[in-house]
């Protein structure tokens, strides 16, 4: 199974978001635990699996409205932690690979005469 690995620019953008958040009072830190396990992922550069590339991809399309949070400018919640999961980069990174994988798989479900493509194609995703 194919890996993605994190950018350079994702790995800059999380590993600011930790030093925010480290910097901040316990009451104004943002994220989850799987927020900042995926931000350490990411500044490490580690390879990321096709279905956690899809879970950051659903990370950035849930909290996008975050951005008009009222705490957005002073570095509150929600912006740490769009940073710790690759802020804008990420979320260009993600859906760019999410969009090239749907259109693999919309070509394979679409194609109603031919299963054992599909089934191919399955076979290979493991």
């Amino acid at each position: 199974m194919a890996t993605y690995t994190p950018t350079a620019e994702m790995a800059a953008n999380a590993a600011r978001g930790l030093k925010i958040r480290e910097s901040k009072p316990p009451s104004q830190r943002g994220s989850t635990i799987i927020g900042l396990g995926r931000a350490r992922d990411i500044v490490a550069r580690r390879p990321m699996s096709e279905d956690t590339v899809r879970r950051v991809k659903a990370y950035f399309d849930r909290h996008e409205i975050d951005k008009q949070g009222s705490t957005w400018s002073d570095e509150g919640k929600g912006y740490q932690a769009w940073l710790l999961w690759g802020g804008d980069a990420g979320y260009t990174w993600s859906k760019n690979i999410v969009d090239k994988l749907n259109k693999i798989e919309d070509r394979y479900y679409n194609d109603a005469n031919d299963d054992t493509a599909y089934r191919r194609y399955l076979y290979k995703r493991g």
